[in-house]
C-alpha cells in the first residue's frame, strides 16, 4: 500500500474522529440543558409567584377590612347603645361610621376583584404543571435516547482511534510530519487525482507529475500544495 493511500486512510479517520466528537460534544449540549423544561418551569414559577402574592394581597387586605368591621361594630354600639345623649357627639360617631363603611366597601370590591383574580391564577397554575409534567416526560424520553446514541458514538470513537493508532504505526515520523503541517495549512491534507487533474484545485497535472503520484513517494501538488493520492 502506497503512503499517499494510507495518509488518505488517515486523514478519513481523523475527520469521522472530528464528526464523532463533534456530535458528542452537540449531545452532551443537549443533555446539560432542555430549552422546553426550562421554560416549563419558569412559567410555572412566574405563575405561582404571581398567585402567592395576589393570595397574600388578599389576606393583609381582608385583615383589613376586618378591623373596619370591628371599629364599625364599636361605633354602631356608641350609636345604638343608648349610653349617648349628646346630639353633637352621636352625630360625630355617625359621620365616622359612614367614612368606614365607606372605605369597607372599596376594600370589599377589591377583595372580591382579587378573589376572581386568584380563582384564575389557581387555573392558570394547574395548567402550567401539567405542561410542566408533559415537558418533563418528554426531557426524560428524550435524554434516554440521547444517552443511548452517546454510547453507540463512544464505540464508534474508541474504534476510530484504535484504527488511527494503526495506521500511525504504519506511517513514519517524516510522512505524519507533513500530513500534519498540510492538515494545518490547509484543513484537508490529502485529495486524490482523477483524470490528471488534482481535485483539490482542479489545475491538471504534467505527465511526470501523474507519473510521480504514481510512485510510492509523498508528492504534494505544486499549485495547491496538498498532498495528492491516485486511487
Amino acid at each position: 500500500m502506497s503512503l499517499a493511500k494510507r495518509v488518505f486512510e488517515l486523514q478519513q479517520v481523523d475527520h469521522l474522529i472530528q464528526t464523532v466528537r463533534k456530535q458528542l460534544d452537540e449531545i452532551d449540549g443537549r443533555l446539560s440543558r432542555n430549552e422546553a423544561l426550562e421554560q416549563a418551569r419558569n412559567n410555572l414559577s412566574a405563575a405561582e409567584k404571581d398567585l402567592a402574592g395576589l393570595e397574600k394581597q388578599y389576606k393583609d387586605l381582608d385583615a383589613e377590612a376586618e378591623m373596619l368591621r370591628a371599629n364599625i361594630g364599636q361605633i354602631n354600639d356608641k350609636l345604638y347603645g343608648g349610653k349617648i345623649k349628646n346630639p353633637r357627639e352621636l352625630l360625630g360617631y355617625e359621620q365616622e361610621g359612614n367614612l368606614l363603611k365607606a372605605n369597607l366597601s372599596k376594600k370589599d370590591d377589591t377583595l372580591l376583584e382579587l378573589m376572581e383574580k386568584i380563582e384564575s391564577g389557581k387555573v392558570a397554575v394547574r395548567k402550567l404543571k401539567e405542561t410542566s409534567r408533559s415537558a418533563e416526560t418528554a426531557w426524560q424520553v428524550e435524554k434516554g435516547e440521547l444517552q443511548v446514541q452517546a454510547e453507540k458514538l463512544k464505540v464508534e470513537l474508541a474504534a476510530s482511534e484504535n484504527k488511527r493508532i494503526e495506521i500511525l504505526n504504519s506511517v513514519d515520523p517524516g510522512t505524519l510530519s507533513i500530513y500534519e503541517g498540510v492538515r494545518a495549512r490547509k484543513g484537508t491534507a490529502v485529495v486524490k487525482v482523477e483524470q490528471g487533474r488534482c481535485l483539490g484545485c482542479r489545475v491538471t497535472l504534467s505527465i511526470s507529475e501523474q507519473q510521480r503520484v504514481r510512485g510510492n513517494a509523498i508528492v504534494l501538488c505544486d499549485n495547491c500544495g496538498r498532498i495528492m493520492y491516485l486511487s
